[in-house]
């Protein structure tokens, strides 16, 4: 009985969160980001099989899978909570399903590079999220992520359907619990426009956003990573010889 009250309170909430799901158009902002993103992935993370499986976790309208396709890949799939923009990634012919990122249904190690752009904040259990990621990712398997970093002039955290607006340290420490190498832990800001400024001054503010690219390891490589760095920090706080 226990386990059934439990997982009525889940589904109640799933449906809660449901209803706050919206249409994520493709704007010039971050048609201009996917731009110089997708090149620089193609070049240094994601390699020169075009054919790996490749799957952009809260994609839009699909505008990501159309600079995928671009760049000569050509096993491309997409997911998305909101049904419009499933018919518009339909719609511009690339393979889309309605799916929850924390709930994927499918199989294990389907997946060898995950494209996961202001998604994850979605997610009001980032950690279980980030275990589903390792779940579909094959060994060696990769994943870009970007969210926005908490404490932006955008008050973002009261944005509806932002659940997961946190830290660097606290997602990195999410990351390596789940065995991720994380190989790639940066920031950048981007300029904005205030539409409400009543003067030149505040007419711009910047806003910034967290990247991480991570590496799914074995329970084997992930040891011998860890060993390796308490090694390099050990070096590091040997007092100097005179």
């Amino acid at each position: 009985m226990e386990i059934k009250n439990k997982a009525n309170k889940l589904i109640k909430f799933l449906d809660k969160v449901s209803k706050e799901v919206y249409s994520e158009p493709d704007s010039e902002m971050h048609k201009q980001m996917m731009n110089k993103i997708i090149p620089d992935l193609e070049k240094n993370q994601i390699g020169n099989n075009k054919d790996q499986a490749i799957l952009d976790v809260g994609c839009g309208r699909g505008y990501a899978m159309v600079k995928f396709k671009e760049a000569g890949f050509t096993n491309l799939q997409g997911i998305t909570m909101s049904d419009e923009d499933v018919k518009a990634t339909q719609d511009r012919g690339f393979k889309c399903e309605k799916m929850d990122q924390s709930f994927m249904t499918f199989e294990d190690e389907s997946f060898d590079f995950l494209f996961v752009r202001h998604c994850l904040e979605h997610s009001p259990f980032p950690y279980f999220t980030l275990g589903e990621f390792r779940r579909v990712l094959k060994k060696d398997g990769k994943a870009y992520i970007e969210m926005p970093a908490p404490d932006n002039v955008r008050p973002l955290e009261f944005t509806a359907n932002h659940y997961s607006i946190m830290g660097p340290k606290q997602w990195a420490a999410l990351m390596l619990r789940h065995k991720f190498q994380i190989q790639v832990a940066t920031d950048f800001s981007i300029e904005l426009i205030n539409p409400n400024a009543t003067d030149e001054k505040n007419k711009t503010f910047l806003e910034k956003n967290l990247v991480f690219v991570i590496k799914k390891c074995s329970d084997e490589e992930f040891l011998e990573l860890q060993k390796r760095q308490q090694q390099v920090q050990a070096t590091s706080q040997e007092p100097e010889k005179k």
